[in-house]
């Protein structure tokens, strides 16, 4: 039965527009689409009567309790798909978040209370952080960053580890860089924290986080590869006045591209990091204690962890996890480094 069209329903068209408002900077690209796709597949929910006809009257009918639980219910059981197949598959409970996730995002911002029954969701088992004695011979690796023959990709990937290693930042955190965030005179970079679950009504808070030693290595490096990459004008100096863009991260060889120095957003940099990352575990294979690292950046991101270290819980400090199977990493409270050296956190205010 083909869909019945719903473009003219007023819920339909407020939560378009609550859609658009909602995917607004400073909202992830990531999240944005997963923003589309719940507010799409509601849409489709009505067209295909799988929610109450009643939801089209309003923004609030279509986000009462029976209504998302009817939705939520149809999602699972994978009934909104454009093209439906005669079998679908059922939802994964990762999905299945992400659908809640967004309709929290939404209801908060159109001032609307989201009730959602209780789903009992399996539990979801993370993949195992990469291990303390990896990280500690990363770092080291970071310091020779700028050897002789050290490959555009190869400086480029070694500052992004870095980063990571030094502020535990999500990949959209890392999309949204720019160069003057960098200061390499202090040895400091300023982050926006871009958190799941948060509420799009927030302010984004900043903090300004020191950066160790290797890390500021690789990126002094990494800042020279990159002014040439980004230089309008090949016969000018480098610098501010002759780039294309000010992105921190930038594209080597971009596919379908004439030229280099393109921003590097979510998609681009999960490639550019699985391919780099294969290249890297190769040429440290043979290393002591080397243990391949993993193609997502999310296994390494989550061996650092946030703590407050003021009462106010203001300003933050970066520790490693532990790994219950690694005996010689850093104990559980301590507030240290990948190397167990402390983080020099200038601090963190609202922006």
């Amino acid at each position: 039965m083909a869909d019945a069209p719903t473009t003219a329903a007023p819920s339909v068209e407020a939560l378009d527009t609550l859609v658009e408002r909602a995917c607004q900077p400073p909202t992830g690209i990531s999240r944005a689409k997963q923003l589309r796709w719940v507010a799409g597949e509601l849409r489709t929910a009505l067209e295909r009567g799988a929610i109450m006809p009643t939801a089209a009257g309003s923004l609030a009918r279509l986000f009462a309790p029976d209504t998302l639980a009817d939705y939520l219910t149809a999602a699972e059981q994978g009934l909104l798909r454009r093209k439906p197949a005669a079998r679908p598959d059922q939802a994964s409970p990762a999905s299945m978040r992400v659908r809640e996730d967004c309709l929290r995002i939404l209801g908060a911002l159109a001032g609307i209370t989201v009730t959602l029954l209780d789903r009992n969701p399996p539990p979801v088992e993370l993949r195992p952080v990469v291990a303390a004695r990896p990280r500690g011979i990363l770092l080291g690796h970071l310091e020779h960053s700028a050897r002789p023959g050290r490959s555009e990709s190869r400086s480029r990937i070694l500052a992004i580890i870095g980063t990571v290693l030094d502020t535990g930042c999500r990949a959209g955190e890392l999309c949204a860089l720019r160069t003057d965030d960098v200061d390499l005179h202090r040895g400091t970079i300023r982050l926006t924290r871009l958190p799941q679950h948060r509420n799009p009504r927030t302010t984004p808070a900043t903090m300004t986080v020191g950066l160790s030693g290797p890390t500021r290595a690789a990126m002094r490096h990494w800042l020279t590869v990159r002014s040439h990459l980004v230089a309008r004008d090949t016969t000018q100096p480098a610098g501010p006045g002759n780039e294309t863009t000010d992105a921190l991260w930038v594209s080597i060889a971009p596919s379908g591209h004439p030229r280099p120095g393109l921003p590097l957003h979510f998609r681009g940099l999960a490639r550019a990091y699985a391919r780099a990352i294969n290249d890297l575990n190769t040429e440290m294979a043979a290393e002591p204690g080397w243990h391949p690292l993993p193609q997502r950046m999310e296994q390494l991101r989550r061996a650092i962890e946030l703590e407050p270290a003021a009462p106010d819980g203001m300003t933050p400090l970066l520790r490693t996890r532990t790994p219950a199977d690694d005996p010689k990493a850093a104990a559980p409270d301590s507030r240290v480094g990948p190397m167990n050296r402390p983080y020099p956190v200038i601090g963190g205010n609202e922006a």
